[in-house]
């Protein structure tokens, strides 16, 4: 199976199932601290390279609970996310039973709403089989981490002052953020990701930790995130 799913009616038309979560999330990429793209820029190194991580505190799929799961996804673009070719992968701990690593497949297909979940898939040229590995997943606000075992790492820690060396605090708020609405703004200081299509090897890049809630999913969804 893979993130474009095969839901449907008898008439082959698209049967949104009702979804939400509360779920940590880590957010790494290439671009520079902050990442332009959060606000219609275009990446500063021409292409995205990004892998994120997921741990859902508590959530539902239809009848499919989805509290504890742990998973993340990569994703590469040639150019700026919204002018497409993308390839993406989703990996589920295989602690997520079948039923629910189907879930996730259906909500990250992009055909039962969600704002970035219901966009993305839209820009994908490629979409790879879900794989199964185990993840290793420590959260907190700034210093956070996930390990995908054989894949590649995220360690996110505070930007720091090249001067000083204090410690930078802040957070980037999106009132209509298709993706979070509010996160404290980090510094991924290793992304690592060798498999298949993805060969990435950055740090001190971009880097975001938040809460996101989503209480119903679509594109109308304008409730407060975190």
């Amino acid at each position: 199976m893979s993130l474009r799913g095969c839901g449907g009616s008898a008439r082959g038309e698209v049967v949104a199932t009702k979804w939400g979560f509360e779920t940590e999330y880590i957010q790494s990429c290439n671009c520079t601290y902050g990442c332009p793209c959060n606000f219609n820029g275009y990446p500063d190194k021409g292409h995205c390279e990004a892998f994120v991580g997921y741990k859902i505190r508590n959530g539902k799929f239809g009848d499919t609970k989805l509290d504890g799961v742990k998973f993340a996804l990569a994703f590469w673009w040639p150019k700026a996310i919204h002018e497409g070719g993308g390839t993406a992968r989703l990996y589920v701990d295989p602690a997520a039973t079948d039923a629910q690593v189907h879930a996730l497949e259906e909500i990250a297909s992009g055909k039962h709403g969600g704002g970035v979940w219901e966009i993305f898939p839209k820009t994908f040229a490629k979409a790879l089989p879900t794989k199964r590995a185990k993840i290793d997943w420590k959260y907190g606000e700034y210093v956070a981490s996930f390990k995908v075992d054989g894949v590649g790492e995220v360690q996110s820690d505070y930007i720091e002052n090249p001067v000083t060396g204090e410690k930078f605090v802040g957070e980037v708020v999106l009132p209509t953020g298709i993706n979070f609405r509010r996160s404290v703004v980090s510094r991924i200081k290793k992304l690592v990701l060798h498999d298949a299509d993805f060969q990435f090897d950055h740090k001190n890049t971009a880097g975001f930790t938040t809460v996101i809630k989503k209480a119903r999913a679509t594109l109308r969804d304008r409730r407060e995130h975190r």
